[in-house]
């Protein structure tokens, strides 16, 4: 439902492992003892609504006010110059509350996080075990990077980006050919993306969206249940069900250019609502009385045990080309991908299967300074849009009309400093969009001279149009504040 790039706010690219130079023989220098190095990090932060907009009668009401705490705890063991091994252990915790404080309830995740096995050799470095694997030359937006699926239920603007790409089983292979660098990623297992279908503010389905769900949740299962509730069948693991990907990286001249394919499932359900049941549970949704006929029509086709909706996962192909360059302090990057067909959304939040092209133009710091600073530019065109459609987010109400391509453009901004001898940082990360003139704003304090840790304070802030990507159906904005340590 919302845009990918949104979704991953500034999400940092995780570099793979480099190969190791070539060691003495053993009899000339006996092998080195196992290193390990112990981390681990404490994050909590809690929010607050400056509106409350549901009443806390509705089961489907919006939350208003909202806590979440993450562990991570790992080692990292090098077994010797040719092998290396990570297991990490990861908690979530997250409680929240509608308007009075009703309806107060948590949920506790524990994860496994990164977890694997480097082999280092000659020609080729494998990595076996759950990763995070980056495409594309842009940190933050890059459209080749596609393979990791995304936990869509944290902040957009105030979550910690390190959350926001999930590790996944997969097998690596990063090496050499010439002067350029290959890397080949392979995951058997299918993982989708995390998300809500309602009741938070990153939820798929926001209170002003006027869909009802298929059926009534007890407030016992609705936070477990919700990872299932828009599926009816996922695809098979291993074969040619695995999402498979390959990237080529050479010098050219102060450049690195490259190009990448990949052949993924998407990690969002596409959902499919029988016409009958979309008109009853719009008509629910709106208070209205269901026509007589349609739901005897409903009640004699359930019991048929004919199925009325699906949610299933689209397989698709990824074509990128991507470029970086250092320009004085900062790198200059740009990615283009070519998708010949991507699940979007209508205004009836019907699955729309089209073509599409994305860009991403970035500048961002790229030498120590007390000062950060990354601006990107991200544009997608989706040409082939009917004159009666209209794909939810990208477009406003007046684009229907006349068959057409749909413009996305969107401008993302991060800038920050450091103050008072390096104890005091000051950000701002801001995104607009032009077309329908949305935009977003979270200003950040944060305090740094305690010893390990750091605390801050935040705001989010959102204004557009309802069908706008930062405007979607009313969005509430947030006051924040928060801490992290480090455990090691």
């Amino acid at each position: 439902m919302r845009s990918a790039a949104v979704a991953a706010w500034l999400l940092p690219a995780v570099a793979g492992a480099e190969a190791p130079g070539a060691g003495l023989d053993a009899f000339e220098a006996p092998a080195s003892a196992p290193v390990a190095k112990v981390y681990g990090k404490l994050r909590a932060q809690g929010g607050v609504d400056t509106r409350f907009d549901s009443a806390p009668a509705d089961s489907d009401a919006e939350d208003v006010t909202q806590a979440r705490v993450r562990v991570n705890l790992g080692v990292d063991v090098k077994l010797s110059d040719a092998v290396r091994a990570v297991v990490e252990g990861r908690l979530r915790w997250h409680g929240a509350a509608q308007r009075d404080f009703a309806r107060a309830r948590a949920e506790f995740e524990p994860s496994l996080g990164e977890a694997f096995v480097d082999l280092y050799t000659r020609r080729v470095d494998l990595r076996v075990g759950n990763q995070v694997v980056a495409f594309g030359a842009n940190a933050a937006f890059a459209p080749a990077d596609a393979l990791n699926p995304r936990d869509l239920r944290e902040g957009l603007l105030s979550g910690d980006p390190e959350d926001a790409k999930l590790p996944a089983f997969a097998i690596r292979a990063l090496g050499d050919v010439g002067k350029a660098t290959f890397t080949v990623a392979y995951f058997p297992f299918f993982t989708p993306d995390r998300y809500d279908v309602f009741g938070q503010d990153e939820a798929l389905l926001q209170p002003g969206a006027e869909v009802a769900l298929p059926r009534r949740l007890d407030r016992s299962v609705e936070e477990g249940v919700q990872a299932r509730l828009l599926e009816t069948a996922r695809p098979a693991s291993f074969g040619a069900a695995g999402d498979l990907g390959v990237r080529l990286l050479a010098p050219a001249g102060r450049a690195k250019v490259g190009a990448s394919w990949v052949w993924a499932t998407e990690k969002l359900p596409e959902v499919r609502l029988d016409p009958e049941l979309a008109s009853a549970l719009l008509a629910s949704a709106r208070g209205q009385d269901v026509k007589s006929a349609t739901a005897l029509s409903l009640q004699n086709r359930a019991a048929a045990g004919e199925a009325l909706f699906t949610g299933t996962y689209a397989r698709r192909h990824l074509f990128s080309v991507e470029a970086s360059v250092l320009a004085g302090p900062s790198e200059l990057d740009f990615d283009v991908s070519y998708a010949p067909a991507q699940t979007f959304v209508d205004a009836a939040f019907a699955p729309v299967e089209k073509p599409a092209v994305t860009w991403v133009v970035g500048v961002s710091q790229a030498e120590d300074s007390p000062y950060v600073y990354s601006l990107s530019y991200l544009g997608m065109a989706v040409p082939g849009v009917a004159a009666d459609q209209l794909l939810f987010l990208f477009e406003p109400s007046t684009a229907q009309g006349v068959g057409r391509t749909a413009w996305l453009h969107l401008f993302v901004a991060a800038g920050g400093a450091k103050l008072w001898g390096d104890r005091l940082e000051l950000t701002l990360r801001a995104a607009f969009e032009p077309i329908q003139r949305s935009f977003a704003l979270a200003p950040k304090v944060e305090y740094l001279g305690l010893s390990r840790a750091r605390v801050w304070v935040a705001a989010e802030l959102y204004e557009g149009p309802a069908f706008s990507p930062f405007g979607y159906f009313g969005r509430n904005d947030q006051v924040l504040a928060g801490f992290e340590v480090d455990l090691f």
